[in-house]
């Protein structure tokens, strides 16, 4: 249980930026909602927010169930960052006592660590190698209790209009699928506007634009091109009985050349939500 006097002393109207509120409000909302349909946080032990990133949404989640024990893990260290940005964004003064941030190995077993009543993932499993995707979702079986929920979200996914993760630079629809390599390279690092306010995260503040056009092309050649489908089948082979989902599509034309290679479905699916539930 984090202090009284730290529960007193933040306020989410001193949030400034469009990327802090997504993250703090709009994804730590959304799971939340989510999870809470099916369970009672507030009755909670503890709860695992996998690839955490920069630890906002886990900050989120943390500060709105300051009875739960929030942990959150990720490869990287971005969370380090994470009281400073709290006290710009919400004169947060010390984190609360509730949330653990940790840096893991990839693939790293969770279970021999965790018990939790829940785990959930916001825009992660995009970036994880498929073949990884099996042996992380079993190990995260093995930590969620009997009982317990999986929540898992991806946005936008691979085969969508702006699959990219690039819309920031490059605005035509399904540019990676239609475009060489190299056209989309020079595009993205040709350009010379400005960069949206919801895109303005925490890489935008700390290095150049040039440096930062890089990192989003290195995020780019990452992405694993997992579909919706794709992405249930595994939840169930995990062992998971999945509850809810939701797919988040798109209604725009669809050029002809891409209909040729891709499925429709996948091209106007721009997202998924899923709850699942570890089977007793």
């Amino acid at each position: 249980m984090r202090p009284s006097s730290v529960e007193a002393s933040w306020s989410p109207e001193h949030i400034s930026t469009v990327w802090f509120d997504s993250h703090f409000n709009h994804a730590a909302n959304r799971v939340a909602h989510w999870m809470g349909a099916e369970m009672d946080l507030e009755a909670a032990a503890s709860v695992l927010d996998f690839g955490c990133g920069g630890g906002i949404t886990t900050l989120g989640m943390a500060l709105r169930y300051p009875s739960v024990e929030v942990h959150g893990v990720d490869v990287g260290d971005k969370f380090l960052q994470l009281p400073d940005l709290a006290k710009a964004q919400l004169h947060l003064q010390e984190l609360p006592e509730n949330l653990h941030l940790r840096r893991i190995r990839p693939l790293q077993p969770l279970a021999k660590d965790y018990a939790v009543d829940a785990v959930y993932s916001w825009s992660v499993f995009e970036h994880v190698a498929q073949l990884h995707i099996p042996p992380i979702f079993a190990d995260l079986y093995s930590a969620i209790k009997e009982g317990g929920l999986f929540f898992l979200q991806i946005e936008p996914l691979y085969y969508s209009p702006w699959g990219s993760h690039l819309r920031r630079f490059v605005d035509t629809p399904w540019a990676h699928l239609l475009w060489s390599s190299e056209r989309l390279q020079d595009a993205v690092m040709d350009y010379d506007g400005e960069i949206p306010p919801q895109h303005q995260g925490h890489q935008y503040h700390a290095l150049g634009m040039e440096d930062f056009k890089g990192f989003h092309l290195e995020e780019f050649n990452s992405l694993n091109g997992i579909t919706a489908d794709q992405i249930t089948a595994h939840v169930r082979d995990a062992g998971f009985e999945i509850l809810r989902e939701q797919r988040l599509t798109m209604d725009i034309p669809v050029p002809d050349v891409l209909l040729e290679q891709y499925r429709k479905e996948d091209l106007l699916t721009n997202g998924i939500l899923l709850l699942a539930r570890k089977q007793t």
